[in-house]
């Protein structure tokens, strides 16, 4: 949320910017009396524009055009983090695999149960991120979506971290711990899950929007 406000920011103050220097343009005359200040403000006019117009026009086309395949790996890493049993992914249905919290006397053997399931979790969600990663970063606008995978893979590591100390020390303290771990993740996936919905929709919209003749 935070980099969508910087981003329409910055292109607001390019926008103004522009039209600052074609005010002066035309209000003034000045860059008739300095040609490398002229040079410069029409190199910036013309970056501004190429970066905000030209090159979304071009991405959006490319983004349009892999609709389909986004939607599929889109589609791929909600399936690593749905719940098998209680969703139906192909009809909307996404319920998060969630992991519960251990109670404040949990044995070494759960917790050794659930060291070796975060292993397995982790290996799912890597599958999916090194198997899609690539093509969402070049051909699909999805950085949050790598970014929110990569953080749930970071706090898997840091629940079982924080697992090893509680079987180690066999303290209520170290099991609190855990379970704020725990409790971290949950809420991140529940908000990968929301926006890997949100990016299938927008996909979804963009495949269904009518094409422009010669993109």
């Amino acid at each position: 949320m935070r980099w969508a406000v910087v981003r329409q920011l910055s292109v607001i103050a390019a926008l103004a910017l522009v039209a600052v220097i074609l005010w002066i343009d035309i209000a003034t005359g000045l860059w008739k009396d300095y040609v490398i200040l002229s040079g410069l403000a029409a190199g910036v006019v013309t970056f501004i524009l190429t970066a905000l117009i030209v090159d979304r026009v071009i991405a959006r086309s490319t983004h349009r055009r892999w609709a389909p395949v986004t939607r599929l790996a889109l589609t791929d890493m909600l399936h690593a983090l749905a719940d098998d049993d209680a969703s139906e992914v192909a009809r909307g249905r996404i319920v998060p695999r969630l992991i519960e919290p251990i109670g404040p006397h949990a044995s070494a053997e759960s917790l050794t149960a659930l060291r070796h399931a975060i292993v397995d979790e982790r290996r799912l969600l890597a599958g999916a991120i090194a198997l899609w990663s690539t093509f969402l970063a070049s051909s699909a606008d999805a950085t949050e979506v790598l970014d929110q995978a990569a953080e749930i893979a970071e706090r898997l590591d840091l629940i079982r971290d924080a697992a090893l100390e509680a079987e180690t020390a066999g303290s209520p303290v170290q099991v609190a711990e855990l379970n704020a771990e725990i409790g971290r993740f949950n809420v991140a996936v529940e908000a990968l899950v929301s926006e890997l919905r949100r990016q299938v929709a927008a996909t979804d919209r963009l495949a269904q929007a009518p094409v422009i003749p010669g993109r």
